[in-house]
């Protein structure tokens, strides 16, 4: 019966060490997820290229519209230094410069409403370079913490799992072999106690029959509903 009553034992310990390698696998699937900081570089890098895209077509707007500006400059210069005596020449000269201005205000419209898209998309920079931060820091303080729980746990199963192997070692080999055949086929709970006519696990009544087994000898009593090896409460 003691070798029995060592499987209540090992079940306890087995579950612990279960539970506390589940909360392990969890807490470093939890270290190793930076979904949230990738998230937000993605969001960061994609608002950054499009600004860029968008700085880049002002700046080359500007230019245009210097060189026009240059070239409106050149043809004034030409036209009202006295040189050019001619009318109709004077006249090519000032069409080309209504020309230019009428140039220069339509790339003046392009570059206002650049203008204006620049610094939309600089404001959503910096407000995703700021989100991107306050990932980054709560991610750094979440790393912190599970850490610390990781720790926690690897220190509860290396006191845990001596104690496991120390009370297997105190069964036979047959038993060992049956209790973990039965722990399998029950998600991990092979013994229940008999809880008055009733099993622990299952709840199920359990025949007079076995119940009186139970209190008579040293085999291995099964209760008849879940198949779980069962034992008298010694509470009761």
């Amino acid at each position: 019966m003691y070798e029995l009553s060592l499987l209540l034992n090992l079940q306890a310990l087995d579950k612990s060490i279960a539970y506390l390698k589940e909360d392990l696998s969890d807490t470093e699937i939890s270290i190793n997820d930076d979904s949230s900081v990738l998230k937000a570089q993605d969001i960061y890098s994609q608002i950054s290229i499009v600004h860029d895209k968008v700085k880049k077509d002002q700046r080359e707007t500007e230019r245009e519209i210097q060189k026009l500006e240059d070239r409106k400059d050149v043809l004034e210069t030409k036209a009202y230094s006295g040189g050019i005596s001619n009318p109709k020449e004077l006249s090519t000269l000032q069409s080309e410069v209504d020309n230019l201005i009428s140039l220069i205000k339509a790339q003046e419209e392009i570059l206002l409403s650049r203008m204006e898209e620049t610094e939309k998309y600089e404001q959503g920079l910096s407000k995703a370079l700021s989100q991107l931060e306050n990932v980054q820091n709560n991610h750094a303080q979440k790393i912190i913490t599970l850490q610390s729980r990781q720790t926690e746990l690897l220190s509860q199963l290396s006191s845990e799992e001596p104690k496991q192997k120390a009370v297997r070692e105190q069964c036979s080999s047959k038993i060992l072999q049956i209790y973990d055949r039965v722990s399998k086929a029950n998600k991990g709970i092979a013994v229940a106690l008999a809880e008055s006519d009733r099993c622990s696990e299952c709840q199920l009544s359990i025949p007079t029959k076995i119940l009186e087994s139970l209190k008579t000898g040293d085999d291995l009593i099964y209760c008849n509903s879940c198949g779980r090896i069962l034992l008298r409460d010694s509470r009761k």
